[in-house]
């Protein structure tokens, strides 16, 4: 006995068929204007990062996806992070010493680190004063850090440090 599959049971429909549902949905979807206005998005930011600047702009809107020229991160990032730096900076005067860090890992780091690893995350920051990191210093390291990650991670992430 020949077994039959199910899709050889399939009727192919005519090309003129496909490309009429193909029409119908991107009609009623309105796919032309979302991919126009992405397109054109793109080309007004010049974002560093284009798939992260479609997949902001889709889920948090143009706004949001905006990416600093600088670090590459979108406002909706940026802004985090700089809410954690003013976390740690308690005292506002816009640097973090090692000392702050190591009290702010302390207390919100989850398992302690030593001060040599500290001392060796605080240099991966690239300090350009030898003793205190910067805001942008901290957003470029960060923009690095989070560059390969989804919104979900970064939020999980930017709660953890938040503590």
């Amino acid at each position: 006995m020949t077994m039959v599959r199910d899709v050889d049971k399939l009727d192919p429909l005519p090309d003129e068929v496909i490309r009429q549902q193909d029409q119908e949905y991107m009609m009623t979807h309105q796919l032309d204007k979302l991919l126009c206005s992405l397109l054109a998005g793109i080309l007004k930011q010049k974002p560093q990062d284009c798939l992260q600047f479609i997949i902001d702009s889709i889920t948090l809107g143009p706004e949001q996806a905006q990416q600093d020229s600088e670090t590459g991160l979108p406002v909706h990032r940026q802004e985090k992070l700089m809410q954690v730096f003013k976390i740690i900076d308690k005292e506002g005067t816009g640097k973090i010493s090692l000392r702050m860090l190591q009290n702010y890992a302390n207390k919100y780091g989850g398992e302690t680190l030593t001060l040599d690893e500290l001392r060796a995350l605080f240099q991966d920051f690239k300090p350009s004063n030898e003793h205190y990191i910067n805001l942008k210093e901290f957003l470029m390291f960060f923009s690095k850090v989070s560059s390969t990650i989804t919104n979900r991670d970064f939020a999980s992430m930017v709660d953890e440090l938040s503590g």
